[in-house]
């Protein structure tokens, strides 16, 4: 069986999707205690980190050109990890 690529970079994009929004629903809930909250900022915090990741992934994987996406990536994780692919070619 044979994988459409476009169709396969767009179904994971998806699950990073929805992987973000129940990151989000997660981070608003523990967010409403305030103690969990006063307690925890930083790795709230580590919460939204991770759903940004995950969206700035899911733009690159939708992008028609997936390495100029990844050049223009938002988070400084994905453009040093991008650099090290660079100099490894």
């Amino acid at each position: 069986m044979l994988i459409d690529h476009k169709a396969l970079l767009a179904m994971l994009a998806s699950e990073l999707d929805d992987a973000r929004a129940e990151l989000e629903m997660l981070g608003v809930a523990l967010c409403q205690d305030v103690a969990i909250t006063t307690a925890h900022v930083a790795k709230l915090q580590a919460l939204d980190h991770v759903g940004q990741r995950c969206a700035s992934v899911a733009d690159i994987l939708r992008a028609p050109d997936i390495q100029a996406a990844s050049a223009a990536a938002p988070l400084e994780s994905i453009a040093s990890r991008l650099e090290g692919l660079t100099r490894q070619a």
